[in-house]
This record gives structure tokens, C-alpha cells and sequence, in this order.
């Protein structure tokens, strides 16, 4: 799991993940006001899924195991999504990206 950091409080940002060999990850965050909730745009060049909710979970793009090979995680210790736009910043909530390795150990454990 490689911790993305340099998460601000800005409600729209742009993120580069190069933290995988020969793979780049641009990440769009996007936060809500209204409905106090994160949301996040990932595009690996290949692949590409927007309006991803970022909640607690072991691995938000799970829904396309069979199509990318990386995963993202959020952890909040006391199991709330993220809700406030400093959540990220203030490390209340994290943000980590799963490699295939971190995808393959969390499919064996939680979901067989």
C-alpha cells in the first residue's frame, strides 16, 4: 500500500500516482458541500471510471479486478467515509494505492 499524499483542502484537485512501475494514475478529487462526500475520476491512460464515491473500503475500484490491476483504499479509524473537506489534509481519512500484490491479498482474505 503506497500512502497518496499532498491530499489538500481544496474542494477540486488533480493528483499524479506513479507509485506502480511503468503505470501512471491521474486522480481527480472532487468534493461536495451539500452532500459533504468525496468523490474521485481515475484515469490510468487505458482505463478510465469517474463519480467514484470515496468511502471507507479495502478497495473502491473493485468493481474492475478483472480490467486493472490496482486498487484504492480509504481508511478512517473510526469507519466513517470521509465527510469534511479537511479530512484528507488533516489525515483524518486516508488514501492509500493498491498494487497487484495489495488487490491479490485483499481478494484472498476478505472475499474467498
Amino acid at each position: 500500500m503506497l500512502y497518496i499524499n499532498k491530499i489538500t483542502n481544496d474542494p477540486l484537485q488533480q493528483l499524479i500516482l506513479n507509485g506502480i512501475p511503468n503505470l501512471q494514475i491521474t486522480l481527480q478529487l472532487q468534493y461536495y458541500p451539500r452532500s459533504q462526500r468525496w468523490a474521485m475520476n481515475i484515469n490510468d491512460g487505458v482505463f478510465q471510471a469517474n463519480g467514484i464515491a470515496v468511502v471507507c473500503g479495502l478497495n473502491l475500484l473493485r468493481q474492475w479486478k478483472n480490467i486493472i490491476s490496482y486498487g484504492i483504499t480509504c481508511i478512517r479509524p473510526d469507519g466513517l467515509d470521509p465527510y469534511q473537506l479537511d479530512d484528507f489534509q488533516n489525515q483524518v481519512a486516508n488514501l492509500y494505492l493498491l498494487d497487484s500484490a495489495d488487490v491479490a491479498q485483499i481478494e484472498q482474505q476478505w472475499f474467498t
